[in-house]
Order: structure tokens, then sequence, then C-alpha cells
């Protein structure tokens, strides 16, 4: 189900599983504490419960150091998995007083960042996916301005023509409902979603 999270970050949050399973191989974790957003998607390899499980290790690692700097987190998460099935990670990090905004992944979660006058950025994420094998991870920093927003995903949301949503007039919540019209209400995916839109 969607949500609102309590943030200086407006945020709309949403998942649903593959067939309307009981375990996500998808999972998300947001956090704001002094002025640091962090955001963090973790899509495990495959679905069920498999996949739940290195998506949550992933997380479960995460919550212990939210703090830490993100290409440590990412070498913690690739160390967590070692062993299961393997997960594409994906991470945030927002200093919300110098708008500076820090981006690492690996895998294939889509990022998608646009500024108030419609400049679209993209990062790429590096191919591959954290299997506790050693790997580079490319950290990606730039600025960002006010009331900019942003997207992050899972491959299960296959989304045509994401500029038009991040560029819509609507607010975070009429945008993000307007994405969730477009997934099946029976996924042959995980799907999961975070949309949002930082501060003045």
């Amino acid at each position: 189900m969607p949500s609102l999270s309590k943030s200086h970050v407006e945020l709309f949050t949403f998942q649903r599983t593959k067939a309307l399973q009981q375990y996500s191989g998808d999972m998300y974790f947001v956090t704001e504490k002094k002025g640091l957003f962090l955001c963090v998607l973790a899509d495990g390899l495959g679905s069920g419960i498999e996949a739940h499980r290195s998506a949550k290790a992933v997380i479960e690692t995460v919550k212990l150091n939210p703090e830490g700097e993100l290409p440590d987190l990412m070498e913690q998460a690739n160390q967590a998995v070692s062993g299961l099935r393997g997960a594409a990670v994906a991470m945030i990090r927002a200093d919300l007083e110098h708008r500076k905004l820090t981006y690492t992944g690996t895998g294939n979660i889509r990022f998608y960042f646009v500024e108030p006058g419609g400049k679209v950025g993209f990062p790429l994420s590096t191919m591959g996916f954290l299997s506790g094998r050693k790997q580079l991870f490319k950290v990606k920093t730039f600025d960002f301005k006010s009331d900019s927003k942003f997207l992050i995903h899972s491959d299960g949301l296959v989304l045509k023509k994401a500029r038009s949503f991040l560029t819509s007039p609507l607010d975070v919540i009429k945008t993000g409902h307007s994405i969730e019209r477009q997934i099946a209400s029976i996924p042959e995916d995980d799907v999961s979603f975070v949309l949002g839109k930082f501060p003045q």
C-alpha cells in the first residue's frame, strides 16, 4: 500500500508483490536525521522467499549504520548477501543543508532526478548485483535545487515517459497515485518505487 512518510522530504512509497505472493523480493528503507536523507532500495534476485531474504539482509545491514558512507554501506550489504541469492541495490543520500545528492547502485534499479526547470538526471548503476564477491562501487555526487523531485524503482515497474510524471504540476501524492495506476493489479514481478520531492 502507498504511504506518506513523516520527513522534510515529501515521499510517496509503493510496493506490490509478484502475483500477490506473501513475500516480496523488494525492500526499501528511508530515513532522515540531522539534515541527511537516505533512501535504499534492494531487489533480491528472482522472487519469493529467497529473494526476500537477500533484500532483507541488505536493508537490515544498512539500518545498523545509516549514517555510513555509501561505498561502505554497499560493501557491508555485499557481504551480508554472501551465500544468499544476491540483490540489485541502489542508494541515494541528500545533504539537505548543502544541497548535495550522492548516488550509488548496482543492477537494474532505476533512478531519475528532475530539477524544477525540467532538467532530468539519470545516473546509471553499475552492471551486476551484490553477491559477496568483491566489487568497486561508483559514486556520483551532484548539486540539487529546492523542489527537485526523484524517483527510484525496481525493474518490476515498467514506466513509459517517466519524465512526464516527474515534471507534472501535481503534488507528490497525486503523482504517486498516477504512477500506481500504471501497475497491474496482479503484477508479473515484484514492484517497488519511492517518489520524493526535496524541501524549499
